[in-house]
């Protein structure tokens, strides 16, 4: 089936105005200030300038757009101005009312731009664009399945050459669910019906003993239905996109609701959310996207990310040594920051360092104030030509420590302390999901603790805690390293065999290659399954 090439941007979840929220470790300035406020706008602004400069045929905004609850003033404006930038270099834009920004808010925005075309459930047709008086593109909301609706109006236009436009549809879980509970209803009350019909027709023909013996069949003591699990949702709710694709022809679905980047790929097309441009904190995304969507003449699908968050998260891993000074981590810290991926959006990057070390070292960072002195010495970013400003929030975790009296009680408190001891937030996520004694309201109040719920900073926390109540003397926890060597000396004597010069050497390479192995596999065996899964430990 042949189709027009063309390639379209596709973005969702902007939000226009909306505060992003990074911690801080230091006075906010009114220049930082406003980047914040600005971030969504900012945004957005990188999403128009991307199709301005990509020539893009359009552009596809679906759903969350702006908050109609906040009526905020800047949004409007803020969107105006972007399609009119739009306009002036003739793109159009198909817009797919969300949530937050209904149909009835769009209808309420005056003097939206002649490139505007706001697709609505309550229209049966789809929407158009146009290439040389040849319809290339058709978008629509509506849920019609088949060529014609329920009064004829034929809703899947067919070319008379053969070629067919590209069709974009959009599907969200909101609206799957809604259709459910109407089929729901639909099925009880048919039920309801025919057992009214049945007890009627029983009552008349049957005797009374008769019809007592029916009784318990007639009130219908069902056996409850068992509860359906997430992966039996999920399957329903991806036969429910098939079907829609299939029986509406549909090439292109946009996947509406979710803040996450999620795309599907099904026999008869693609299923795309671009997630957000703009994250509001680190626990909707790191960063934000829209996507650039490219459609060939045989209908193939390419589906390109694009960065457009002025604001992004990042999190970065020191680790230091027992002769570690602040000066020496501070250019650690640079050429970790240098390493980091970037792109031309990012105006704000909020770090949260992870500073990984001995107990002793860790405490002498903190005694020379290591948080001010980052957010000092690392204030912005300069590279490619441009600066980009740096906000940080710092960590420390110490290493496992030990004493020297094996038998202590500090020592014991130290073995019990270990990264398996602490519950991680995807099982507390699950615990509380699976407590059926909970009311919604609670069940939602405990979701929103665990969200903030930091295994490690717990960790630390007692590690340090340990030792002050246990230890008198930190400079006790440094690791010995010279007492271990020598310790491998005396117990492993190496016997010459008779061997000299570059032998000598080649033998003590191969000595220390292989401890060197064995230590690596001894590490690898330490690591248990709950280390793994702390590192990428998401909210489901």
């Amino acid at each position: 089936m042949p189709f027009e090439p063309q390639r379209f941007i596709h973005a969702a979840n902007i939000r226009l105005d909306v505060p992003v929220s990074v911690h801080f470790s230091e006075q906010l300035t009114d220049e930082l200030r406003h980047a914040l406020e600005d971030a969504t706008l900012t945004s957005f602004d990188s999403v128009v300038k991307n199709c301005i400069e990509r020539k893009v045929d359009f552009l596809l905004l679906s759903g969350n757009i702006f908050l109609e609850s906040d009526r905020s003033l800047r949004a409007r404006l803020a969107l105006l101005k972007g399609l009119r930038n739009l306009e002036a270099k003739q793109i159009s834009v198909f817009v797919l009312p969300g949530d937050a920004d209904p149909p009835e808010a769009w209808r309420s925005i005056p003097e939206l731009p002649d490139n505007v075309t706001v697709c609505y459930s309550s229209s049966p047709e789809p929407e158009t664009l146009e290439r040389n008086d040849r319809a290339i593109t058709t978008v629509s909301v509506s849920m019609w399945y088949g060529e014609t609706d329920a009064f004829g109006i034929r809703v899947i236009g067919r070319s008379d050459d053969g070629q067919e436009p590209f069709r974009i549809g959009v599907v969200s879980k909101a609206k799957y669910d809604e259709s459910r509970r109407m089929a729901a209803l639909s099925s009880s009350a048919d039920d309801d019906f025919l057992n009214v019909a049945i007890d009627q027709a029983a009552e008349d023909s049957l005797a009374n003993d008769e019809i007592k013996e029916l009784e318990p069949q007639s009130q219908g003591e069902e056996a409850p239905a068992a509860a359906e699990t997430t992966a039996e949702y999920e399957a329903g709710f991806r036969d429910h996109i098939d079907q829609l694709m299939t029986e509406g022809h549909l090439n292109y679905v946009a996947f509406t609701g979710e803040l996450e980047r999620l795309t599907l790929t099904l026999d008869s097309g693609r299923v795309h959310c671009p997630g957000t441009t703009q994250p509001r904190s680190q626990l909707e995304a790191d960063s934000g996207q829209c996507s650039l969507v490219r459609v060939d003449a045989a209908g193939k699908t390419t589906i390109e990310e694009i960065s457009t968050s002025a604001v992004d998260w990042k999190n970065i891993d020191l680790i230091v040594d027992t002769d570690a000074t602040l000066n020496s981590s501070l250019q650690d810290m640079k050429t970790l920051l240098l390493q980091q991926p970037r792109s031309q959006s990012d105006r704000i990057w909020a770090i949260c360092w992870t500073v990984r070390g001995p107990l002793p070292v860790l405490h002498d960072f903190i005694e020379e104030d290591l948080e001010l002195t980052v957010a000092v010495e690392l204030e912005e970013l300069d590279v490619d030509g441009r600066k980009i400003r740096l906000v940080h929030q710092v960590r420390t975790l110490p290493d496992p420590w030990e004493v020297p009296d094996r038998e202590s009680l500090g020592q014991q408190y130290a073995d019990l302390i270990t990264e398996d001891a602490i519950v991680s937030r995807r099982r507390l996520m699950n615990l509380v999901r699976r407590d059926t004694s909970l009311s919604d309201g609670w069940r939602q109040r405990f979701v929103a603790l665990v969200a903030g719920v930091d295994r490690e900073r717990i960790l630390a926390r007692m590690r340090i805690q340990g030792a002050e109540w246990f230890v008198s003397d930190l400079q006790e926890l440094l690791p010995d390293f010279d007492d271990f060597d020598e310790d491998i000396l005396q117990d492993e004597a190496v016997e010459e065999y008779g061997l000299t010069g570059d032998d000598a050497r080649t033998a003590d390479e191969t000595a220390v290659a292989t401890l060197t192995e064995v230590a690596a596999e001894d590490a690898d065996d330490d690591e248990s399954p709950e280390d793994a899964e702390y590192e990428e430990d998401e909210i489901e």
